[in-house]
């Protein structure tokens, strides 16, 4: 088979499998809601459905994604810079298959790059271009970065449960990053929660004030139950949907995941490196 013919085969492939690369920004308004946890298993579930998935842990004050997942990583996404790393030396890759990026405390310096700094950081992305959907982990709260991988995003999840605080946080969240064009792809899930009424009450709470004062619409992407198998997932640093795969959690996590992959569109970021770009070019505006 000649290059051009391997090369049609190739995009008839990747279109018979819907398969174009996706940006999934995963936000909360405050700490503690259990982001982080939601990221990972939906990565692991998200790979076990054929999809290539990276993560890159964007909560410079909180990075704990390679706790959760029991690994080790020694370099940030700084190192690139600083140390001469590339994007091969920092990555850490899980079992499942899962690359993750280890943001941490280089996140934060992103802004304040030289445009050959900048070049150097989209260079090392190109060698994540084989992945199909990058998940973002960011920080909690309002912060600029926080915002700023919002706007970027072809999908943008929030993270909630059922307190009052954690749904005025949520909605904080929402109205500052309302100036950005969601085009109805911000979406909430509740966490935590004792049954699918409480979720769906909390949703209705956020949507109709949403609606009403920011002129917005929210997608309810699901809920998730509270499960004690979670939290022993958390201590043996495991995935609780690889640990406990018939677990109530697991199986409205497999649910949200199975929706995320039912939501075939056009998404704006046509490439990992067209998103870094991007997401520079914002960050410099």
């Amino acid at each position: 088979m000649d290059q051009a013919a391997k090369l049609r085969e190739l995009v008839e492939t990747k279109a018979e499998r819907n398969e174009s690369f996706r940006v999934i920004t995963v936000s909360s308004g405050k700490g503690g809601v259990g982001k982080s946890n939601f990221v990972v298993n939906l990565a692991v579930l998200l790979a076990e459905k054929g999809k290539r998935v990276a993560i890159l842990d964007a909560d410079f004050g909180m990075a704990n994604i390679d706790i959760l997942l029991g690994i080790n990583s020694p370099y940030n996404i700084y190192d690139i810079l600083e140390n001469e790393k590339s994007m091969l030396d920092i990555i850490v890759e899980t079992s499942e298959g899962i690359k993750v990026i280890p943001g941490g405390s280089g996140i934060s310096k992103l802004a304040n790059l030289s445009p050959d700094e900048e070049s150097k950081i989209v260079k090392e992305f190109e060698k994540l271009s084989d992945i199909d959907i990058l998940i973002i982990d960011t920080g909690a709260g309002v912060g600029r970065n926080v915002i700023n991988f919002i706007k970027m995003a072809d999908d943008v999840i929030i993270i909630t449960n059922s307190e009052p605080t954690s749904i005025t946080d949520a909605y904080g969240l929402i109205k500052v990053a309302s100036s950005s064009t969601f085009e109805d792809k911000l979406s909430i899930i509740v966490n935590r929660t004792s049954d699918s009424k409480e979720a769906n009450d909390t949703y209705n709470k956020l949507s109709t004030t949403s609606k009403k004062f920011l002129k917005i619409n929210l997608n309810y992407l699901g809920y998730i139950l509270e499960d004690h198998n979670v939290s022993m997932a958390v201590r043996k640093q495991e995935s609780f949907v690889k640990l406990f795969p018939r677990s109530k959690a697991t199986k409205c996590i497999d649910v949200i995941s199975s929706r995320i992959l039912g939501d075939s569109g056009s998404y704006k970021n046509s490439s990992v490196k067209s998103y870094v770009s991007r997401l520079f070019s914002l960050m410099r505006g």
